[in-house]
């Protein structure tokens, strides 16, 4: 048996359920109602790195990297942007300089950027992430991996025998 369809496919109002009351849901009262728990607090450490945010007038905006390390950059950062310095004007020099001193400290392979705009996507080792910004600069800083390269053996020290 074929239904019926009108003009534009869809089905006639005849075929409607009879008794409407059928389709509705019917609600439970038998439940007691869903109570959401608050959150917790954050930990100490955490306030405290946020306090000290606010103060230096940082606004942190991703982190993947311990809270130790994150407030040395935000510091670092935040007294590199202030120095009056006359070597390090330009973003470029502020990024050279926190660079230089979380290689030296949590060894190689750091990367920064640091400017007014900009884009990004990149993959960084765990633990080694933070995006932030001071005043109207931003700052991108990320460590990658280090692997180092295995030499190939030369063709020299190979032994061929021709038999």
């Amino acid at each position: 048996m074929e239904r019926q369809r009108s003009y534009n496919g869809r089905r006639n109002i005849d075929e409607r359920p009879k008794n409407l009351s059928q389709c509705r849901l019917q609600r439970s009262s038998s439940l007691p109602p869903v109570a959401r728990a608050p959150p917790p607090p954050p930990p100490p450490n955490q306030l405290k790195l946020a306090a000290m945010a606010i103060d230096l007038n940082v606004r942190l905006r991703s982190a993947d990297m311990p809270l130790a390390m994150q407030e040395r950059a935000i510091r670092r950062a935040r007294a590199l942007v202030d120095a009056n310095n006359p070597g390090i004007t330009k973003p470029t020099q502020v990024a050279m300089c926190l660079k230089k001193e979380f290689d030296a400290l949590y060894g190689p392979a750091w990367h920064c950027i640091v400017g007014k705009s900009f884009g990004s996507f990149v993959t960084h080792a765990g633990g080694g992430f933070l995006y932030f910004s001071v005043d109207k600069l931003c700052f991108l800083l990320f460590k990658t991996e280090v692997r180092p390269l295995v030499k190939p053996t030369s063709l020299h020290r190979l032994k061929i025998n021709n038999a």
